[in-house]
């Protein structure tokens, strides 16, 4: 690979982590309202799921010669900053309905446009395997959003 498209996978790379920090910071937003103690249990686990997934792909970063970036970005600053005036949930459906929706239409169909462009062997297996670890997360959510469902 040359240092053009090494600086391309990069690029791309630092956009996908972009994405993972904000959704760590989502997560952390949950867990503030989170009254439930299973539920913030789940969603700590989830956190920290996330943040490694973050750390692999700073360290295929690095691998590739880059600088990995150490958060959202302005943009994401800024969606961020503007969630804080929404409607927080507190209700545990709520909370479960945020994340699912955060991990699934953001976090996974995003991230597969993302970064459907040209990235090397090494950084897409990097790449599939995270978001692998993010369907099984839905898969989770989805699970105990049905548990949970009103009688």
């Amino acid at each position: 690979m040359d240092d053009r498209q090494k600086r391309r996978v990069i690029d791309e790379l630092n956009g996908f982590l972009k994405g993972r920090f904000m959704g760590i910071r989502q997560y952390e937003r949950l867990i503030e309202r989170a009254n439930d103690p299973e539920l913030k249990d789940m969603l700590r686990r989830f956190r920290d799921h996330a943040e490694l997934g973050a750390e692999k792909i700073a360290r295929r970063i690095r691998e590739l010669g880059g600088e990995p970036v150490d958060g959202p970005g302005l943009m994401g600053e800024m969606q961020l900053w503007m969630q804080k005036f929404g409607d927080a949930p507190e209700d545990v459906r709520d909370i479960l309905r945020d994340a699912l929706v955060g991990e699934n239409k953001y976090g996974i169909r995003f991230s597969h446009k993302m970064v459907a462009g040209e990235l090397d062997r090494e950084s897409k297996n990097v790449v599939d395997t995270v978001l692998e670890e993010d369907q099984k997360r839905v898969d989770e959510l989805r699970r105990k959003l049905e548990e949970t469902a009103p009688v």
